[in-house]
């Protein structure tokens, strides 16, 4: 029934017109110059109990062991930064994640490099790490830990840790025994700087995906609204990349929402049933799944 899709983008737009920006409004943190932060704002929309993006949650979620299974094992580490890293993240949502110019890896213009090391420091990244790790977008590294990747806590009696995945690395199948990753990522998203922030609340739903339900449902009943645009591009500003055009036809603007959805809700509970509404978990849930050879060196 296609008119339930309008039904659903009216539903939204009340909600946003009561309560936005009254009451809820995208979270923003600002850097030491006053401007935006977009990792600090992504890493932090999870982690700040009840900011102003927040709208159902599950107060006092003791999200111990999740803590515990998103921090890397970290061998020879203190306490404070050792888990089992056993959450892992599969190649293909990896390759999920956007470059910072917003597009996709697969796009001719994006830049991505997949072999090789880099030879220069990024924003977020050092000399000498794999090379389809550089130039990413910022919700990448709020994301995910990666071979290479420096960890959360720096103030650790441990100091600035690397975490290593390869077969021997301090977070490797070998150290870790049983506490490795099986793919080489880590779930990094919702994962606090110390497993002292364990008493906070479990978000469950956010205006991010309020944002993202109306762009959807508009695009389906009113195909070249600029609402649609608009709101996919609020939550792209924040999350420091590119606008996407409002002139996409109606196919490649669903691809678009269906990509920005992906990666803004990963690992939140929200893919598990869009890939089913959209009827392609057959397809993207099923068969094999990819990630780093874990039994090998560096």
């Amino acid at each position: 029934d296609p008119t339930k899709w309008a039904r659903a983008a009216a539903a939204s737009k009340a909600f946003l017109d009561a309560y936005v920006p009254g009451k809820y409004r995208l979270y923003v943190v600002n850097d030491g110059s006053g401007n935006p932060d977009p990792y600090a704002s992504c890493r932090d929309v999870m982690l700040k109990d009840w900011n102003e993006e927040w709208i159902f949650a599950k107060v006092g979620g003791d999200p111990g062991t999740r803590q515990y299974e998103g921090t890397p094992y970290h061998s020879g580490s203190d306490g404070s930064i050792r888990g089992s890293g056993g959450l892992g993240v599969t190649q293909e949502m990896v390759d999920a994640f956007f470059m910072d110019n917003g597009l996709s890896i697969n796009d001719p213009g994006s830049g991505y490099v997949e072999s090789g090391f880099s030879n220069s420091d990024g924003k977020y990244t050092s000399a000498g790490i794999y090379n389809m790790y550089t130039n990413r977008e910022p919700r990448f590294y709020v994301d995910v830990t990666y071979n290479g990747s420096t960890w959360l806590n720096t103030t650790s009696s441990s100091g600035t840790v690397i975490t290593q995945t390869y077969y021997s690395g301090n977070s490797g199948k070998k150290v870790g025994s049983n506490d490795y990753s099986p793919t080489g990522y880590i779930v990094r998203k919702n994962i606090a700087q110390s497993y002292a922030n364990n008493s906070r609340s479990w978000v469950m739903l956010r205006l991010a995906n309020v944002y993202l339900d109306y762009a959807e449902a508009l695009n389906e009943s009113s195909p070249g609204n600029p609402d649609i645009a608009k709101y996919v591009n609020l939550i792209r500003q924040r999350a420091g990349v590119p606008d996407i055009s409002a002139s996409l036809s109606q196919d490649a603007m669903r691809t678009a929402i269906r990509k920005e959805r992906r990666v803004e809700l990963a690992f939140e509970n929200a893919r598990y049933f869009d890939t089913r509404r959209w009827k392609i978990a057959e397809q993207t849930d099923g068969g094999p799944f990819y990630g780093m050879d874990i039994n090998a060196g560096n």
